[in-house]
């Protein structure tokens, strides 16, 4: 027993994940809307990183403000928000504060340009959170 999870620890460290790994089983559409929101995301500030980790991609600065998990047909955000404070909910978002689920508490499901652009603003507004 002991020994498992030493080796599930050394596993841990050692395991490289990439982008690539992250596109591999999605749609073209998905490809180009994930590289327009990397894109974006990136420019927010010289100092935001990213990260590819096994079941998301996190962008960071001093810590996650946005983890991306990709999808065959879409791209969901979780961005590290209280979804109670969000003055325009938008229709595509999901409060998720209460499912133990990845680091933001507030999920943006995006199938297309046009529900990016609605959330673009939440994303910055994410990156301001985190001191930003």
């Amino acid at each position: 027993m002991i020994e498992a999870g030493r080796k599930a620890a050394i596993t841990r460290k050692t395991a490289i994940h990439t982008i690539e790994q992250h596109l591999e089983l999605v749609s073209p559409n998905v490809i180009e809307l994930f590289e327009e929101i990397r894109k974006y995301i990136l420019s927010i500030d010289d100092h935001v990183d990213e990260s590819s980790k096994k079941r998301y991609i996190a962008y960071k600065t001093i810590q996650n403000f946005v983890c991306l998990k990709t999808y065959k047909n879409e791209i969901k955000l979780y961005l590290k928000l209280n979804p109670r404070e969000v003055e325009s909910f938008p229709l595509q978002g999901r409060d998720v504060s209460n499912t133990g689920r990845m680091i933001g508490d507030l999920e943006i499901t995006i199938t297309n340009k046009s529900d990016f652009e609605k959330t673009k603003h939440l994303i910055y507004e994410a990156f301001k959170n985190i001191g930003g």
